[in-house]
């Protein structure tokens, strides 16, 4: 693999390094095939930061989603296990990416199959994809592992200390934290960790007051929430309070009456703050984009459902995506239009304006858990 003198022979450098800079990031992989030179440019923080510099840079969103022969199902999730994918024969799972900047799909290559109902969340500019159930055994997972899309390529990295599915997950600063969900034998869990991928390594937690299985994970104001979930005895009755982690102090601090309703999916946005997504009842009621006010506060209305969503208390994904004034976030939910599966849809966050995402046949299956990288 030879290094060329010139980046582009005929133009300057400077020209050239744009030029390459403007490319998708779909094909970052090949543009690395073409010489060393190429090959280190596109793997370093400077040419993302040039990305960024020109107008070029793109924000994707991986997701894990349920596929059946090679594309994902169009079958309309129910509550609970069913809806994610759970019946007489389990779908298998892959991974989908949506690029938010040039409005595309495409899936990403894995060479080992991803695991029923995995979580994914992004660190820096890698993607790391936890837990879940092995394809063949459909037991909880203790596997961990990273994918640079500049790359393409994947690494195996060192598994959480305990097998789980169904947990909370989300990223702090250079940090992932897992907590909660339920082991082999459907018991719920407390038990907490935390994740450091440049060094691979994992350290445990405090335990968390409750066991939380199927709980909400994410970053909001700088802190790791687990937020709902049930205890082992308390099967698919959710818990109205949340906890936080206080890294400062070292334990975990309860919020009271903060989960409304079943179905919704929290997001941390901007500034610290909480949103939920929630589409109400069947055949209409209450639903749509609230925010956390705090403890004895409540929840305020932020915006109504986008048109065309499907009512009900079912599961969705949500992930924030970009920053500042051009934040949004990404919403995956089943479509009103009987048997159309799954679509996306953004909200702008500054505005409050929904917009559809023209959502590919073979990207209509349910999501279980969606993360935001800008490249």
């Amino acid at each position: 693999m030879e290094c060329y003198r010139e980046l582009i022979p005929g133009l300057p450098d400077d020209v050239a390094l744009d030029c390459i800079a403007r490319v998708t990031v779909r094909f970052h992989p090949g543009l690395r095939l073409v010489c060393r030179c190429w090959r280190d440019l596109v793997t370093a923080s400077d040419f993302y930061r040039r990305r960024e510099r020109i107008g070029a840079a793109e924000d994707l969103i991986f997701l894990v989603q349920a596929c059946k022969g090679g594309d994902c199902e169009d079958d309309e999730a129910e509550e609970g296990e069913k809806s994610c994918g759970i019946g007489s024969k389990p779908p298998a799972y892959g991974l989908s990416a949506y690029n938010v900047t040039r409005e595309s799909w495409h899936r990403v290559a894995t060479s080992e199959a991803v695991p029923l109902f995995a979580q994914i969340v992004s660190v820096g500019r890698k993607v790391v994809l936890l837990g879940g159930w092995d394809p063949a055994s459909l037991d909880p997972t203790a596997e961990v592992r990273v994918l640079d899309p500049a790359t393409g390529g994947w690494r195996r990295r060192t598994p959480m200390a305990e097998p789980r599915s169904f947990f909370a997950c989300g990223a702090v600063g250079r940090r992932v934290f897992v907590a909660g969900g339920h082991d082999a034998q459907k018991n719920a869990l407390r038990t907490a960790e935390t994740y450091d991928p440049s060094a691979d390594e994992w350290a445990a937690l405090p335990d968390m007051e409750e066991e939380r299985d199927e709980c909400q994970g994410m970053e909001a104001g700088g802190r790791f929430w687990a937020v709902s979930g049930y205890g082992t005895e308390e099967q698919g009755r959710f818990a109205g309070a949340a906890e936080w982690y206080d890294a400062a102090a070292g334990k975990w601090r309860r919020e009271e009456v903060m989960w409304e309703a079943g179905g919704a999916a929290c997001v941390g946005v901007a500034g610290g703050s909480i949103w939920s997504v929630g589409f109400g009842r069947e055949g209409g009621g209450a639903g749509g984009v609230r925010e956390y006010e705090g403890v004895g506060r409540g929840w305020k209305e932020v915006a109504p459902l986008p048109a065309g969503v499907k009512r009900g208390p079912r599961p969705c994904a949500a992930v924030a995506v970009g920053g500042g004034d051009k934040e949004r976030v990404f919403v995956m939910a089943a479509e009103e239009e009987s048997g159309s599966g799954h679509r996306g849809w953004v909200l702008e966050v500054g505005p409050r304006r929904w917009t559809r995402v023209e959502t590919p046949v073979g990207f209509t299956g349910f999501v279980f858990s969606a993360a935001a990288v800008r490249l």
